[in-house]
Order: structure tokens, then sequence, then C-alpha cells
């Protein structure tokens, strides 16, 4: 059976490929179906005549639409639905956590089976990388080389159930052999939500040898020297993490303690890149753009706490955000360069210099 996937565009980061969808795409391959996946995040398919006529060149028997939001699947299936009446509307995140459920979803439609078409998570195929242009996607590591995600973890009710750590690290292998990619993004979960999987994880990783190079999300307040230095030993090139106000801002000790472990990080070539969540009330945002400025964070975000997301002005203030911590980061580097004293000068003479310019 022929069976066409639709994978729409995730608002919050359309660039990572959609990975529950390739993990459809692949169980189906498993069972002699001959599937295409068209991802609308890329171009020329974001336009509905081309991915129309794409349809039309393949006929399939069976369409599944998946995507994050109920109303825009509605929307696609409008597009289609008198051509193509056999359809699945699937709800399906980008980044692969909810495989599990969308497979054994797609499963049951398939076969008309509820009961014989459940899979255990573990007995999973990986997601069909071959029907996905990897190389368009916007996923770089930090040299720019081209890098793609692996799922660590899958989420089913709110909770995460962390992968067998050997199964991922024979997924890195394969990625590797197959498409010659050696930098891999581990999303979601947090890599230190559990010490114990995560010390068997990096343990075999490094027996491992694999030659690859990763990114992971963390949890800052589970991060410690010792345990950066194994990640580094283990392969790891890039953390992210979280800051918020509460947590890290109103202490000096708190913000010198993730100076520290920034600087150990890069100390071991690893890049920093930290999402700095913006609280109420207005006027501290000034000073906490500020205060992140001194961490020497290689990329940082801004996002606005929920009580701060006014229409339009969320676009506004993030937008201010990004320009006065340019701005502040610009002298931190005159600071640390010349000192507090000369730099601070120098600082003022480039605003000077700048305000002359106007």
């Amino acid at each position: 059976m022929k069976v066409a996937l639709i994978a729409l565009s995730g608002k919050h980061d359309p660039s990572f490929p959609p990975l529950t969808l390739a993990y459809v795409a692949a169980i189906l391959e498993q069972r002699r179906h001959i599937a295409r996946l068209y991802d609308r995040a890329l171009p020329p398919l974001d336009n509905w005549r081309e991915l129309q006529r794409r349809l039309h060149a393949f006929q399939p028997q069976r369409i599944i639409i998946g995507g994050e939001h109920s109303h825009e699947i509605e929307r696609a299936a409008a597009q289609i639905h008198e051509l193509y009446p056999d359809i699945l509307p699937l709800y399906a995140r980008r980044s692969g956590s909810d495989a599990p459920t969308a497979v054994t979803g797609a499963l049951e439609w398939i076969d008309g089976n509820a009961v014989s078409s459940s899979l255990p998570a573990n007995d999973l195929p990986y997601p069909a990388r071959h029907l996905l242009s990897l190389e368009q996607y916007g996923l770089r590591a930090p040299g720019g080389e081209i890098q793609t995600p692996v799922v660590i973890g899958w989420n089913a009710h709110g909770q995460w159930h962390l992968r067998e750590p050997r199964q991922i690290i024979q997924e890195m292998r394969a990625i590797a052999t197959e498409f010659g990619i050696r930098h891999v993004l581990f999303r979601e979960p947090a890599l230190t939500s559990d010490s114990a999987w995560l010390e068997e994880f990096l343990s075999l990783l490094e027996q491992a040898s694999l030659g690859i190079q990763w990114a992971a999300t963390v949890d800052i307040d589970q991060l410690n020297n010792t345990l950066i230095e194994i990640l580094a030993q283990a392969g790891c090139e890039a953390l992210s993490f979280t800051l918020a106000a509460a947590s890290v801002f109103d202490s000096a000790s708190s913000r010198q303690h993730v100076r520290n472990l920034i600087s150990q990080a890069q100390s071991h070539h690893i890049e920093t890149q930290a999402t700095v969540l913006l609280e109420p009330p207005y006027e501290s945002i000034a000073r906490l753009i500020d205060v992140a400025a001194t961490f020497g964070l290689n990329e940082v975000s801004f996002e606005l706490m929920q009580t701060l997301r006014v229409g339009d002005d969320e676009q506004q203030i993030q937008r201010f955000a990004r320009q006065r911590y340019q701005e502040r980061r610009s002298r931190q580097r005159l600071i640390d360069r010349f000192g507090a004293t000369l730099g601070g000068l120098l600082w003022q003479l480039r605003v000077q210099g700048l305000e002359d310019d106007v």
C-alpha cells in the first residue's frame, strides 16, 4: 500500500525535522508499505500546489497528516480531502518524543485492529531519515556541520521514559555509517534528568569511541566541574540550558556559580547556549539582560514568561532584549580585555562615537 505522510510546520521550531512521522514511516516500510514523507516546513512543499503535484505523481491510497495543532491539521485535510478521502489526522511532535503513541495510532488505522497493532517502544525501528532532506534543516553543529537529532526518551502522559543507552549508541553508529553525519543533538528531555541513566550512557558512549560529537539540553543545577569533564570526554560539544531570574539572577553566589560552570565548559571546548526567561516586572528586564551579558555565553535567546505574553508587546520586548544584550555583551568583552576601568571608558567612548554618527 502507498502511504503519504504530510508533516505540518511546527510553530516553535519549524527547522526541526519531523521525527515522529519519520518513525511512523519507518514502521510502515518495515511492514512492506511504500511510504513518502512530505514536510511542509521546507520549500517548495510549503506551497500547496507543489505538494498536490507530488501527491498526484505518487498516487497514495492513504494519507497521514501529522501536526501539533488540531486546527492546522483540519485546514490541511480540507485542502486534499476531495481527492484523497482516506486520511488519518495525527498529533505528531516534530521532536519524536511521542513516536510510540503515534506509531500505535497509525498501525491501528492501517490494520483496523487495535489489539494486535500495539508495539513496545523499545522495538521501534530507527526513524526513516532517508525520507528526509537532512541538509535542508537549520540544525548545525558549532562548527557549521550538519547535525541531526536523536531521541533519548519517550513522553507519555507527561512522564518521560528514557531509552536504553545501548540503543541510542547503536542508532548514532548507524547515522554515521549510513549518512556520514557525525554531529547529533539530544534535545529532550534534559540529559541530566536521571543521574544513574546518565552515568551508564556516558560510560558506554566513551567506550564506543564513535568519533561522533553531540549537543544536549541539561539542567544547569545538575552540572558540576566533574560532570562537565566527563561530558567532554564522551564527545559533548555544546550544552543548552534555561536560566530563570528567580533561581539565578537574584543571588550573587548563584551568578558566580553559573559563570564558573560556563567557564569550565568552555575550557573543555564545549559551547554554551542559554534561554533566559524574562519575568515581570517590566522594569527588572533590563537588569536581567545586563547580568546575562556577563556570563560569557556563546549563544543566548530570550523567552517571556506566560504573564508577560501581551500580544504585540511580546515581539517588541524580545527585540529590546536582543539589542540590549548585544550592547552589554560588547561592553563586557571590553571589560574582560582591558579591565573594569579602561574597559568602561572605552565603552563610553564607543557609545559616544555612535551617538556622534547619528
